[in-house]
């Protein structure tokens, strides 16, 4: 199958251009082809039209091909120029060449002109391609020049050495040098020798590695000012496979030290909240036992002041008064049970659970069940006091609200056997976990922060599982000793 052609002939015989027309047809091309005399007339097919290759007479009257050469040069077009030339001197075709010409023929001689125009298609090709690869590997260094140049992070290179070789002027501004002064100098030169040698022990970890390597280093910058950099290290190879080793740093400075900040700042809260429970729940034992000591011991006393008065005088009807007096007993004890327990203190957590549960359901009318194991050894007063809260305020707001018909609570030995695991579930309807948490914020109920926060001052999780219409459960894990015990237990 013949290969299309497009040729331009700058010819003034039309007899000449179709004779070499016919010897391209002959050596495998199918040729569509345009003549022109004239430098005007050849601007114009330039301009109009798309050529494979230019044929021209070394010699046409006012014009020829040496200024058709030039035309074509000029007009920015990359096309094969082949001269074909009745006549023509070495010297002129030497000339010829020199002044861009591919190549020549004598007109009596164009039998090996399609090879040459085959070769210079080939070559002219590969020009293209090379010229756009020129161009392409230009743009691309303009991207990364521009890149680099405006990347408001440090970005380097270094070579097996650990010498710079490449530094952008973000890096030169943070050690407060021009670029030629940090080229070829290595962190010794740049950095504290502490630093320097943090830096070398992490690069050679990423060459080593052939990875990418994330580290957070503390370094003094050409300012003396301390930073704090986030650092990614990653490998590369270079020209004839040169190991290299590349950074790019982010300034965290601020981001941490307000981090460091808040986290202060948070443990205090927690140091204020835990000494706010501590000085609660100190309170309701006091108050507990104020009410069963004395307002108790003072309310029994009238009690049988009244059974003794209405026994001496059996016409007084004291019996009314007797039972209100029976109802605030009643109430007085309640109430100085909720504020502390007994049972938690004198016979341990499991028990205080149990007694706490049965009463609770007992009263709302419910079944539950409540399993209770073996814990691991007796838990800090603080831990128990924070477990049988936290019970009670899961068990307060599921008889409160969830409309359940089953209780279930159990507690025991929770995975690795040094912490305690409590389960509070119901079957009632359950709630949005998300809404109540905004609820929370808000202020309308802080009940469900209460119980995190709790489990959280003493080193507990607590995570609650619910869907509307799904029930609830309740899942804590506690230590045996809270967070500050345990570590003074472990120093």
């Amino acid at each position: 199958m013949s290969m299309p052609l497009r040729v331009l002939f700058v010819e003034d015989v039309e007899e000449d251009a179709e004779l070499i027309a016919r010897e391209l047809k002959r050596g495998g091309f199918a040729p569509d082809w345009q003549r022109v005399d004239s430098e005007a007339a050849m601007q114009e097919a330039l301009d109009n039209g798309k050529w494979d290759i230019v044929i021209a007479d070394y010699a046409i009257p006012g014009f020829g091909g040496i200024a058709a050469l030039e035309l074509l040069k000029q007009s920015g077009h990359s096309i094969p120029f082949i001269i074909v030339s009745g006549a023509i001197g070495e010297q002129t075709a030497v000339e010829a060449m020199k002044a861009g010409a591919q190549d020549y023929f004598l007109k009596g001689q164009i039998t090996r002109l399609p090879v040459a125009v085959e070769r210079e298609l080939r070559e002219a090709t590969a020009r293209r391609k090379q010229r756009a690869s020129g161009i392409a590997l230009r743009d691309m260094q303009a991207r990364f020049h521009a890149f680099m140049s405006n990347a408001p992070m440090p970005a380097w290179i270094k070579d097996a050495e650990l010498r710079y070789v490449y530094a952008n002027p973000a890096q030169a501004d943070f050690f407060n040098l021009t670029l030629d002064e940090i080229i070829g100098r290595d962190d010794f030169d740049l950095l504290s020798s502490g630093a320097a040698q943090h830096a070398q022990a992490n690069d050679r970890r990423a060459l080593q590695l052939q990875l990418p390597t994330g580290t957070q280093e503390t370094v003094m910058n050409g300012r003396n000012q301390q930073q704090i950099l986030d650092i990614v290290r990653f490998p590369l190879t270079g020209i004839d496979d040169q190991s290299l080793v590349a950074g790019l740093a982010m300034d965290v400075t601020e981001r941490v030290n307000s981090q460091r900040k808040l986290e202060v700042a948070i443990q205090k809260l927690q140091l204020l909240s835990s000494r706010i429970i501590e000085v609660q729940e100190q309170e309701r034992g006091r108050l507990a036992r104020g009410l069963h000591d004395d307002v108790g011991q003072s309310l029994t006393a009238l009690k049988i002041n009244l059974e003794m008065t209405a026994r001496a005088h059996p016409g007084v009807t004291l019996d009314p008064a007797i039972d209100i007096v029976a109802s605030i007993l009643a109430q007085v004890r309640t109430l100085s049970l909720d504020l502390r327990p007994p049972q938690l203190d004198n016979l341990g957590l499991v028990s205080a659970l149990r007694w706490y549960v049965e009463k609770q359901a007992a009263s709302a009318g419910i079944e539950y069940s409540f399993e209770g194991q073996d814990l691991p050894g007796r838990p800090h007063p603080d831990i128990e006091n924070t477990c049988f809260r936290i019970v009670q305020e899961a068990v307060t707001n599921m008889l409160r609200h969830s409309h359940a018909s089953k209780l279930a609570v159990s507690i025991g030995p929770g995975p690795g056997g040094d912490r305690i695991a409590v389960g509070v579930r119901d079957n009632g309807r359950g709630f949005d976990i998300d809404k109540a948490r905004e609820n929370a914020v808000m202020g309308q109920s802080s009940g469900l922060l209460n119980m995190e926060e709790r489990a959280l001052l003493v080193g507990g999780t607590l995570e609650i599982f619910s869907q509307p219409q799904r029930g609830v459960d309740i899942s804590l894990l506690l230590p045996l000793m809270p967070n500050a015990q345990a570590g003074d237990g472990e120093s």
